[in-house]
């Protein structure tokens, strides 16, 4: 894995970076660039993020574009509180 930018923005981290995914039939490394931004929401203690990624053949032919925009339209907020109560499930050791 290699970090090629890692900024703060509007409260969310994005991180550039690059990395090989092993191919199982042929056992070559295919090299792949990426892009994860995280954002925690006010009041949790969760974080959220995504992850786009292409080939780096891709990368360079527009697929990056398609990624920004998406990680451009990110944002993460907390669900509202809700009055339900959840069920305990029963687990199979619950009977022995």
């Amino acid at each position: 894995l290699k970090v090629k930018k890692s900024q703060i923005v509007d409260n969310k981290r994005i991180i550039e970076f690059s990395f090989a995914q092993l191919s199982q039939s042929t056992n070559a490394e295919i090299p792949r660039e990426a892009i994860m931004i995280a954002q925690k929401p006010d009041n949790t203690d969760q974080v959220v993020m995504l992850v786009g990624s292409a080939m780096s053949t891709r990368w360079r032919r527009g697929s990056d574009k398609a990624v920004r925009d998406t990680i451009a339209s990110f944002n993460a907020s907390p669900s509202p509180k809700s009055a339900l109560k959840v069920r305990r499930k029963e687990k199979f050791d619950d009977f022995l």
